[in-house]
């Protein structure tokens, strides 16, 4: 019955993957671009556990997805860290409260289950696979093995040790600010003291040793295509060679992605010019095929110096069009008022072609937590929602941390792509779809169906309705929550056809 159970899990979240290769969306849709007007933060009651408010400031949909509870810390792992799997079906949050990760549903937030089998080296180092929804990646605690975990059937597989690849005695350490490893699953990158340092790719078995004089403690971290490094300020390439100083100083809170060209990219703050003069501001793209630089928000465009605390997320690998990130800025003042103070960000790198949205407050000014009050923004494969924490600074400032998702305009859109119709398209309907109170499921007569099957996105049967002799069903939010459902029409000896059905 487990196998039954993990088999039909696979097919659902497989089709849902399916649905969503190639998927192109402009996530400026229903949002002001480039716009430099106040809009200074104002009162919001913070919202119920998986409840909604609207930015009175942005309009944009702010839906708290965690409870942690008086005093206690949820938070993303890291701006940098994938927080959903490839198809969005799941994600993973820390609860700095007890130590572990959470494992929640991506579509409805609702919790899953603890990680508890699981221990990294670090709170931020779990790996989702890029492409396969059902796997994640990490390096384990004290053996220094690295994992491939099924987050289905928990099984786990070493794929190799950090000491026995590179003859390592001393402490194994993956970098910093730790990046993601390449898009395609293969290669990483790692330090042994702050001695040497290696890149490994895992299909050939090969290790790379970095020709770096002075790693200051830091490890390079790979680039999306897995051909670029970058290592304080020096982009490097597939045999550990320096191939540009970048025109930075330093990269300050920086994350790796790519440009709009399909170009590797080192995306950062810079308070400084850079040593050739220009690319200072909030966020900075340096090209680390070409070794060019340019500001995709700075004060050259109008926006004010930059801002401190601004974390980057540059992971929207399912969106085909390219270059978008995600940002968070703490800001100086703290309290909303001004340009970027306390705001969400989303950003389009496209050299002369620069989107920039501003799409929420994200209401945390760190006063109370410190380090876990920081927002540390990251955003979805699909680059439609962005998920951040918050202790909502006002009525329930310090009082606890949760993480919050912004769904953006163009999630409804990205739902709607992945409502695939699999069979039967003019005898099975259900309209409207996605809906955000009830829909209308309607079939031709000659399908005398017995009954209409719902399940969750992991496979779970959530509820049936006898439907024999009848043509049509409405079916209400409130019967089976939010979410990601798969509805199949079954008769007496067979299942017509299956779609799916979303509440948001």
């Amino acid at each position: 019955m487990k196998l039954i159970y993990h088999k039909l899990i696979s097919i659902l979240t497989g089709i849902l993957l399916i649905a969503q290769i190639g998927y192109c969306q402009d996530l400026s849709q229903g949002l002001q671009v480039n716009d430099l007007t106040a809009h200074p933060m104002q009162a919001l009651a913070k919202p119920a556990y998986l409840g909604t408010a609207i930015d009175p400031s942005f309009g944009t949909t702010i839906r708290r997805i965690t409870d942690a509870g008086m005093g206690n810390v949820i938070v993303p792992m890291y701006s940098t860290i994938q927080a959903w799997n490839a198809n969005e079906s799941l994600m993973i949050v820390y609860d700095q409260s007890t130590g572990d990760h959470q494992l929640l549903n991506g579509i409805s937030y609702t919790f899953i289950r603890r990680l508890t089998d699981v221990n990294p080296k670090d709170l931020e180092q779990i790996f989702w696979d890029f492409n396969n929804p059902d796997f994640f990646y990490y390096p384990e605690n004290g053996s220094n093995d690295f994992i491939k975990y099924n987050v289905l059937t928990q099984a786990k597989q070493t794929l190799f040790n950090f000491n026995t690849i590179s003859n390592c005695t001393g402490s194994i350490a993956m970098g910093n600010d730790i990046q993601m490893m390449s898009w395609d699953n293969d290669v990483l990158s790692f330090r042994c003291g702050n001695d040497s340092a290696f890149s490994y790719k895992i299909s050939t078995a090969t290790i790379q040793k970095f020709s770096i004089s002075n790693l200051q403690n830091i490890a390079p971290m790979p680039a999306p295509s897995g051909s670029n490094f970058y290592h304080s300020t020096k982009a490097l390439d597939a045999n550990g060679n320096v191939s540009f100083n970048l025109n930075e100083s330093s990269g300050e809170h920086s994350c790796l992605g790519k440009l709009t060209n399909g170009n590797d990219a080192h995306f950062a703050i810079a308070f400084a010019q850079g040593p050739l003069g220009g690319c200072i501001g909030d966020i900075i793209a340096h090209d680390l095929t070409t070794g060019n630089c340019f500001p995709v928000i700075s004060q050259s465009q109008g926006y004010n110096y930059p801002q401190s605390g601004t974390h980057i997320s540059a992971l929207a690998h399912k969106n085909s069009e390219g270059g978008w990130m995600a940002a968070s800025m703490m800001g100086y003042d703290k309290d909303g008022q001004s340009l970027l103070d306390q705001e969400l960000v989303i950003a389009k790198a496209e050299q002369g072609n620069i989107k920039v949205c501003r799409i929420g407050h994200h209401r945390s000014d760190e006063d109370d937590y410190d380090y876990w009050g920081e927002p540390h923004a990251v955003i979805s494969p699909s680059g439609t929602r962005v998920l951040y924490a918050s202790d909502w600074s006002g009525a329930a400032d310090g009082q606890s941390i949760d993480c919050y998702v912004v769904e953006l305009p163009s999630y409804s859109q990205f739902v709607l792509n992945s409502l695939d119709i699999q069979s039967n398209k003019s005898s099975f309907h259900v309209y409207p779809n996605p809906s955000n109170h009830s829909v209308h499921v309607q079939w031709e007569n000659k399908l005398a169906p017995n009954k209409l099957v719902i399940y969750n996105s992991l496979g779970k049967k959530v509820i049936s309705y006898s439907i024999q002799n009848k043509n049509s069903l409405r079916i209400n939010k409130n019967e089976i929550g939010s979410g990601l459902f798969y509805l199949k029409m079954e008769g007496r000896n067979s299942t017509y056809t299956t779609k799916k059905l979303c509440f948001y």
